[in-house]
């Protein structure tokens, strides 16, 4: 085996084909990379959601109750994300934001390689498999994702990719590893990988189908009933209700799915849900639907984020549409196999992705050649950075802090790191906001006074004559003060 993969690796390394397919990948590492270091440096993250995913890992690598005080909530009761534990080892060395922020766009743009892979398999053309691959590179949905902080999901869509290919190619032990891979991405998931299942076991084996469905749903059973239960005391996934429409439990949403499908409906043609589609669909010149199974690998995730009334998650520009892109590109690629013994038609149908993959990331991706580039979505300058990089050294590495949203991920590597206001005025904490932390813990103020407008008024009383602390640092709109102590 390792003599025929070497084999393969020399080959492939002397294709004009793979030589641009990795010059591609590279191109979209280093642009992306350089654009999400600068977003972190540059303060353009925040608490939710690169606060609670920076201090849940470094709260693990510590071996630390994993008790993220930016949610309040257990790291494994926000969601269940066992995938970041292969993460850990790197916060030993003193991985942070900007890791993460790496690690993702190296992920992301690694699925270039099977989505190749596939197409080239697909169809035996290799330049067609890197227009392909281009075009998933080129997708607005997947930028999005990479521009929105970072997402244990987002680690998810290679895996997937590598797993349809690994299936073609009966490499069950691989594949087994992208099937867990994916699985422990987020707890829902195994819904994707339960569809993977039914499409190996009808493409490729049946056995193998039948045991990806079924590690899938026994997964789904241990994350939504037990490990998230565990963390929060609640029967139930306390999100669940964002899909009200539908039930509060997930047995009532499948019944009523199943039994009211006009409810499904009405909400599937809500005006923001069709522009979701849209935007999913026609970077790919509608190539998607032609395919029945590319469209049941995307369909869970697609209905997860349709019945969800947190609006953002119908959106492209949020991670909700990782599990959706992998299903959107074997759909793609099963279209074109039809067309392997009519090289010309297929040739027009690549060049029309081609053509709609540049023009709707002109329209509506974060790229540096879409149009929204340059309206404040990249945080390429700062005018503060350098009050802002004293304010957060300044802080005791064991110090509890209270801070505003845009600094909290500058300052999550403790034990407690609350977004202020909270805890005084408590909000986006727990569930329904319940059980706040004693305001007395916080030590320090980082504040960005700017953000923090409406709370002018507690600002003033907490640091102002007879305040509980004390103004050590304040620069523009920057500000850090510290408690002040009995007889100090």
């Amino acid at each position: 085996m390792r003599r025929r993969l070497g084999g393969v690796w020399v080959r492939v390394r002397k294709s004009p084909a793979v030589v641009v397919l990795l010059a591609l990948v590279g191109a979209y590492v280093v642009i992306f990379g350089w654009l999400t270091w600068r977003q972190q440096s540059n303060y353009g993250t925040f608490g939710f959601d690169m606060g609670i995913f920076d201090q849940g890992i470094w709260l693990l690598s510590r071996f630390h109750d994993p008790f993220v005080t930016v949610r309040g909530l257990n790291f494994f009761g926000n969601h269940v994300n066992p995938n970041v534990a292969l993460l850990v080892p790197f916060y030993w060395l003193g991985a942070g934001p900007h890791f993460l922020y790496l690690i993702e766009t190296v992920a992301l743009a690694a699925g270039a390689i099977p989505v190749w892979l596939l197409g080239r398999d697909a169809f035996g053309d290799r330049w067609a498999a890197v227009v392909l691959a281009a075009a998933y590179l080129l997708f607005p949905a997947l930028e999005w994702i990479n521009w929105w902080h970072f997402h244990p999901e987002a680690l998810a869509v290679t895996p997937l990719l590598f797993a349809v290919w690994l299936a073609t190619k009966h490499h069950w032990g691989w594949y087994a590893v992208c099937v867990v891979l994916v699985l422990t991405c987020k707890e829902d998931a195994p819904l994707t990988i339960i569809a993977l299942g039914a499409l190996v076991a009808v493409r490729n084996s049946r056995k193998a189908g039948a045991v990806t469905a079924a590690a899938g749903l026994a997964w789904l059973v241990i994350a939504l009933k037990v490990v998230i239960p565990h963390a929060t005391g609640y029967a139930e996934p306390f999100y669940i209700g964002r899909a009200a429409p539908l039930g509060r439990t997930p047995v009532q949403i499948v019944f009523n799915t199943v039994v009211h499908p006009s409810r499904l409906y009405d909400l599937a043609r809500q005006p923001d849900r069709r522009t979701y589609y849209r935007r999913l669909l026609l970077p790919l010149a509608l190539v998607p639907l032609t395919s029945i199974g590319g469209v049941v690998l995307a369909l869970p995730q697609a209905l997860v984020n349709t019945v969800s009334s947190q609006a953002t998650a119908h959106s492209i520009r949020f991670h909700y549409s990782s599990l959706i892109i992998p299903g959107l590109f074997v759909a793609v690629v099963d279209s074109l196999r039809r067309l392997r013994s009519h090289p010309m038609a297929r040739w027009v149908v690549v060049m029309v992705i081609a053509a709609a993959s540049v023009a709707a990331n002109v329209a509506w991706s974060p790229s540096p050649i879409g149009d929204v580039f340059h309206s404040g979505i990249w945080a390429l300058h700062d005018d503060q950075r350098a009050a802002k990089d004293t304010a957060v050294h300044m802080v005791p590495a064991n110090a509890a802090v209270s801070a505003s949203y845009s600094l909290v991920p500058h300052l999550t590597h403790r034990v407690r790191i609350y977004e202020f206001p909270n805890p005084w005025h408590v909000g986006n904490w727990g569930i329904d906001d319940e059980h706040p932390p004693n305001p007395s813990v916080v030590d320090y103020l980082v504040l960005d006074l700017q953000l923090n407008i409406d709370q002018q008024p507690l600002v003033a009383r907490l640091t102002g004559p007879g305040g509980q602390f004390k103004v050590i640092f304040h620069d523009g709109t920057i500000l850090v003060a510290r408690r002040q102590r009995a007889g100090s």
